[in-house]
């Protein structure tokens, strides 16, 4: 779970919430006859919060209980919306990080909602006090996965990095210490190969794959990055080739099919070679009168001359282990 900044507790971050929305609240009314002002979404979200009430412990430990008993989703629901304080107040704490705050808001929603889903109301902590390392660990995951284009979040060591790293250095320095690699290593209690790794992403700067501009004031525009880099896939050149072997070895096909005259043979290579489910060599001779040796015979007198004749036209390159 991701707790490696700004922990504070629930009843805290309630209080907060509060003073928050109660400030919201605060505001005067718009005059009578006046057009009511067009609210944003975050002055409605604040607001929808601001309808429910801070539950008792007792009430949320009873609405737990329906919803870990019973599945009843409508307490599920109470539990939510009544708590939707506690993730403004969490949210808030974030928010120089992130530009909309409603994104956050947004997953820190999510993360109420994974509380309540594996909250047990039995034992000891109250919601509130769960709901907010869930709360914030879904905020965090968020901020370490959107925040940067190279994600440096993904272990332990990452998360933990990404907000105290530059904290801890500058605590050393104003200790008169020098953040030296081994000395941030062991302050931040992780392996001195995670750090440097970590630290590399987060000094480095990130380049964009399109230009902003032309080079050198030359007046023409260059090719975006993404254009210049080497694709992973096959070249248009290469697919080309190959659309054009796959007609010719096609027409070689069907004008080889349509050459056979003996009704054996065109038996064999119709039902048995060239096809994805083949009849067996001893239904066909069964068929004709003949042995099962005898089919298996034509068939590969079939092969043979199929090789001899397509490697004539098509070259020695061409692939013909698929009759085998």
């Amino acid at each position: 779970m991701l707790l490696e900044a700004g922990d504070v507790g629930s009843d805290d971050a309630k209080v907060e919430a509060d003073a928050d929305l109660d400030a919201d609240a605060a505001m005067p009314p718009p005059r009578a006859g006046a057009l009511a002002p067009l609210r944003d979404p975050l002055q409605r979200f604040l607001a929808e919060a601001r309808r429910y009430r801070r539950l008792s412990d007792e009430e949320e430990r009873a609405l737990g209980s329906a919803v870990r008993l019973k599945g009843d989703m409508t307490a599920a629901r109470t539990l939510v919306v009544h708590n939707l304080r506690l993730v403004i107040a969490i949210a808030y704490q974030y928010r120089r990080a992130w530009t909309n705050i409603l994104d956050l808001f947004q997953e820190g929603s999510v993360g109420l909602m994974e509380a309540v889903k594996r909250w047990e109301p039995t034992l000891g902590p109250k919601f509130g006090t769960y709901a907010a390392y869930w709360i914030r660990a879904y905020v965090l995951k968020f901020l370490l996965t959107n925040s940067r284009l190279i994600h440096v979040g993904n272990t332990r060591a990452g998360r933990k990095l990404f907000f105290r790293l530059e904290k801890e250095r500058q605590k050393l320095l104003a200790a008169g210490f020098e953040p030296t690699p081994k000395l941030l290593a062991a302050k931040l209690d992780v392996t001195e190969k995670d750090l440097d790794e970590v630290r590399q992403h987060l000094d480095s700067r990130e380049v964009s794959i399109d230009p902003t501009g032309p080079v050198d004031g030359g007046g023409e525009g260059v090719y975006p990055l993404a254009e210049r880099l080497a694709s992973g896939g096959v070249s248009p050149e290469s697919e080309a080739a190959r659309a054009e072997l796959t007609d010719a070895l096609q027409r070689f096909i069907v004008g080889f099919r349509d050459g056979l005259k003996d009704a054996r043979e065109r038996a064999v290579w119709q039902e048995h070679l060239a096809t994805e489910e083949p009849v067996a060599l001893g239904e066909l001779g069964t068929r004709f009168g003949v042995s099962k040796q005898r089919m298996g015979q034509i068939a590969d007198q079939l092969k043979r001359r199929f090789r001899t004749e397509i490697v004539e036209q098509l070259g020695p390159d061409i692939r013909t282990d698929w009759l085998d």
